[in-house]
């Protein structure tokens, strides 16, 4: 037998569920017993068990690999009756005695055996049983990009976003974030609501407008700093800047004269809103851009500081919605049930690679050298990550998590 793709999506949901409760009830545990023997001789549950059961919490990327490292269903109904011999809070056991034995039903439909269904997730194999005239998911995704752009009346051909994320020199508890949000050839219909530009941070105090950023501008590590970039914006956008929105976050923009077509690029600075993972309890960071506009290209990059790549795992997915993530509140597998059946490579660009130049005729290499000499860093002190999807879902958020060992 082998898997559908529905079938492996419905499999890696289950793994991030499971992932996701095991991890809530493990952190309840005393430090002590979060080790294998510690859980082990806490517990007096099986060592081999308690290795499998942590190997599914810290080492997995994805809800499949969970299902490979977690142990059988008598070995996981066997902790949670030594879990409930402790005490511990009872909505959260039930939660995972509900998430196990949806894993049991699983196991019994697409195998004899959680041995077997471990080969068939491994096997990189499924079936294809589709018929030739149904949509691949770029044509879907297309589809909807062409719809959603007639149903509001405006688009965006490219959206370029780039992040530089170090620990902040003046405060570790977070990173310093530098962001370049390039949105080039914006098109609105006269009845299309009004231009925005949103970002998380708490508005910052005597803002009037927008700071003019050039070639010869530089970071003011201590503030929060948002600036239109002139040389990757249409002459005339700063001028239109109209007022802040509080309902939403976002500085408004009237339309730009005579212009029915025009770039907008901005440049944020954060020095005080991402907490550094390095230190922070979550062990975990996360960095997004959500789709406002029916866009035609999505590039991503994010810049991660060598340090805190080198404790990382890194992982991405699609979710529905814009909501905002509390600042190390929520890893990847808190998210399961937000994530959409939309699976984005993740790549690492090298500074010599073609993607590190050009992509889709945008200069991208030239806008995150702007980007670096803004920052005063040097690229090499840093990691690029890269994602490139077409025609990405209107109205979700590409989400790019690093989670990060002690």
């Amino acid at each position: 037998m082998l898997l559908e793709k529905e079938d492996l999506i419905a499999l890696n949901r289950t793994g991030e569920n499971l992932k996701s409760v095991l991890r809530h009830i493990v952190r309840e545990f005393p430090q002590s017993a979060q080790s294998i023997t510690g859980m082990s001789k806490w517990l007096d549950f099986n060592r081999s068990n308690c290795q499998r059961i942590l190997n599914g919490i810290n080492r997995s990327k994805d809800g499949k690999q969970v299902l490979c490292y977690l142990p059988g269903i008598a070995g996981l109904q066997d902790f949670l009756v030594q879990v409930e011999k402790q005490g511990l809070h009872k909505p959260q056991i039930l939660e995972a005695k509900k998430a196990v034995a949806v894993f049991d039903s699983q196991i019994r439909k697409y195998a004899r055996s959680h041995a077997e269904l471990k080969r068939l997730l491994g096997s990189n194999v499924t079936s294809s049983h589709l018929d030739k005239n149904m949509l691949s998911a770029d044509e879907k995704r297309e589809q909807h990009y062409l719809a959603s752009k007639q149903l509001i009346g405006s688009s965006i051909d490219t959206l370029f976003s780039c992040y530089i994320l170090k620990e902040n020199s003046h405060d570790p508890q977070y990173l310093q974030e530098v962001a370049m949000i390039s949105k080039q050839n914006i098109m609105r219909s006269k009845a299309s609501p009004p231009f925005v530009q949103f970002y998380t941070h708490p508005h910052p105090e005597n803002f009037s407008v927008p700071e003019k950023i050039t070639e010869d501008s530089c970071i003011d590590t201590s503030r929060f700093q948002i600036g239109v970039v002139d040389e990757y914006s249409t002459k005339g956008l700063l001028e239109a800047y109209s007022s802040y929105s509080a309902s939403n976050s976002g500085i408004v923009f009237n339309d730009i004269e005579n212009k029915l077509n025009f770039d907008a690029t901005f440049l944020f600075s954060n020095p005080d809103e991402l907490a550094n993972p390095l230190v922070h309890e979550s062990r975990c960071s996360s960095t997004s851009i959500s789709i406002k506009n029916p866009t035609k290209k999505l590039i991503m990059f994010v810049f991660l500081e060598k340090k805190i790549d080198m404790r990382s795992s890194v992982n991405v997915g699609c979710y529905s919605g814009n909501q905002k993530v509390e600042e190390g509140s929520l890893r990847a597998d808190d998210m399961w049930t937000e994530r959409l059946p939309e699976f984005p490579e993740l790549k690492i660009v090298n500074a010599g690679s073609p993607l590190a130049e050009v992509i889709a005729d945008v200069e991208v290499g030239k806008m995150t050298d702007y980007l670096f000499r803004f920052s005063n860093l040097n690229k090499d002190d840093f990691i690029c990550y890269a994602l490139e999807v077409n025609h990405p879902i209107w109205s979700s958020t590409y989400r790019i998590y690093f989670e990060h060992s002690v």
